[in-house]
Order: C-alpha cells, then structure tokens, then sequence
C-alpha cells in the first residue's frame, strides 16, 4: 500500500510539472494589440520578451482584425528596420510555432519600406541561423515583386 501511494505521488508531481510547462509555453493570446502597443512604445527599448510576446501574436485568425493585422505589420517591418539583431535572436531562440505566419507578413507587407536598407540590416546580422535566411528570402520576395532589386 505505501509503494502505491508513493508511485502515485511520483504521478502527481510528473503530471503536474509537465501540465505547468505545457502551459507555459503557449501562454500567449493571438491578435492581442496590446503586445502591438508595448512595441510601439518601447521601440528604443526593447527586450527579448517584449519582442517574443509580439511575435507569438501573429496567427491567420488576426487577418479579419484590421487593426491588428495593419498596425502589427508595420510595427514587424519598424523592428526590422531597428533592432534586426534581436528578432532574429528572437525567431531563433524562441521555438515559435508561427514562423510561417511571420514570413507570410513579411512577404505581404501593408506600406511600402525600404527593403533594401531592411535587408542590409538584416544580412548584417552576427547570427548565421535558418531563421535569418528564411527573413531575408521573404524580403527579397517583397522587393522582387515591387520591381526592385536587391543588390548585395
């Protein structure tokens, strides 16, 4: 009897610190303006969270949110623009299940930008990673359909 009520404890505990991992890692709400906003307004100063929490936002149902999809959109292509270090350190280290979904934003832009400037930036960056090439096909996608060429 006390072997089964010890195995049974080992399963509790099992049980419960995988279920509080689980969700921790999807604790994230999609379309959420908020993370949008906390970009936005901390745009000189921006941590790994903060960029992670925005990035993990992104998902198809935000497409009938305008507001979000806009304003998200331009706010992905500012973070690009400034801080290309931290979003690829981001995307690689993250394990995001969105990757997808980001790529697709970058590749359907709202405004026009500079994509060249972007994408120097981009290519600048110290880390060699898939994330920062796949980054770069997308935007080189962009340009290519606006008619520019991306010179290296």
């Amino acid at each position: 009897m006390r072997k089964m009520k010890t195995i049974q404890k080992i399963l509790t505990i099992t049980l419960t610190l995988t279920l509080s991992t689980s969700f921790a890692q999807t604790d994230c709400k999609k379309c959420d303006i908020e993370k949008v906003k906390t970009i936005h307004d901390n745009i000189d100063n921006l941590t790994f969270k903060m960029v992670k929490d925005f990035l993990c936002t992104f998902d198809n149902l935000c497409e009938t949110n305008i507001e979000f999809s806009q304003w998200s959109n331009e706010m992905l292509y500012k973070l690009l623009d400034k801080e290309p270090e931290l979003i690829i350190k981001v995307l690689d280290q993250s394990q995001l299940d969105n990757i997808e979904i980001l790529l697709d934003e970058i590749e359907n832009p709202i405004h026009e930008f500079d994509y060249q400037k972007i994408c120097e930036k981009v290519s600048e960056v110290k880390i060699e990673s898939d994330f920062k090439q796949k980054v770069l096909k997308s935007i080189k996608l962009v340009a290519d359909n606006e008619g520019i060429k991306i010179k290296k």
